[in-house]
């Protein structure tokens, strides 16, 4: 694991590494920490893709978090991010930047170890993969690179990250099956799942995908539909 925390205060760094530490220490999982004071000093050294989770005061100076955040987000790069400040003014707007969790200073050791643990559980899943028989070729698709998936015709049709479009003659409830206990998937309406993963906004038709896809969202229910991404967004594991 790589993981960069950015806070100005020494005090807090300080405090962030410790419970990090102890925590991937615990789960026997080597994690490499790297700290700055600022988000200019983070940026000097930023690959993106690099970190596999990110850590950031909101208040820093010239550039805030949220601004680093947006920074990261336009470069493509969905690493899990959480915000911890001294301050709520910015928790619904951690949302436009899937933000892993917003943690009010001072934070609750337990409940950091809490929120990593769900990122750990996430990433885990996101190694996982389906098969399907597309062109009478069995494909595996990894579970992280699926976007959404829905029908035309009698095909499912699965929309991905880095191989476009997937079609398979399989029914769409043959196709959920296989989904079964993948909880990043969404029915935003009949024959169409949105993974959660690569919602990149909510907007009221529905939700924009971090490829700048819209899908969206069937208008009974809807309320419904985007409370139970936002629930996910900011689940704990033992939601899971």
């Amino acid at each position: 694991m790589n993981i960069a925390i950015l806070d100005d205060s020494k005090e807090d760094l300080r405090q962030v590494k410790s419970v990090i530490s102890s925590y991937y220490e615990s789960q026997n999982t080597s994690a490499d920490i790297h700290l700055y004071s600022s988000a200019e000093a983070f940026f000097t050294k930023y690959i993106p893709g690099f970190y596999d989770l990110i850590i950031m005061d909101i208040y820093m100076g010239s550039m805030t978090g949220m601004d680093a955040a947006r920074k990261l987000r336009e470069a493509r790069d969905t690493t899990a991010l959480i915000f911890i400040s001294s301050s709520d003014s910015f928790a619904v707007e951690s949302y436009d930047v899937q933000a892993s969790y917003y943690l009010l200073k001072p934070f609750d050791p337990e409940k950091l170890c809490r929120i990593l643990s769900t990122i750990q559980f996430r990433q885990s899943q996101n190694s996982r993969y389906i098969e399907l028989i597309s062109d009478r070729t069995p494909v595996k698709i990894p579970v992280r690179s699926i976007l959404y998936v829905d029908t035309y015709r009698n095909a499912v049709q699965v929309h991905t990250t880095d191989a476009g479009i997937i079609r398979s003659y399989i029914t769409f409830q043959k196709f959920e099956e296989l989904l079964e206990g993948m909880k990043c998937f969404l029915s935003c309406y009949r024959g169409c799942i949105v993974n959660m993963d690569h919602i990149e906004k909510s907007t009221d038709e529905g939700f924009v995908m971090d490829n700048q896809e819209l899908v969206t969202v069937r208008k009974r229910g809807s309320n419904a539909i985007k409370k139970a991404y936002l629930e996910y967004l900011f689940s704990s594991d033992s939601d899971k």
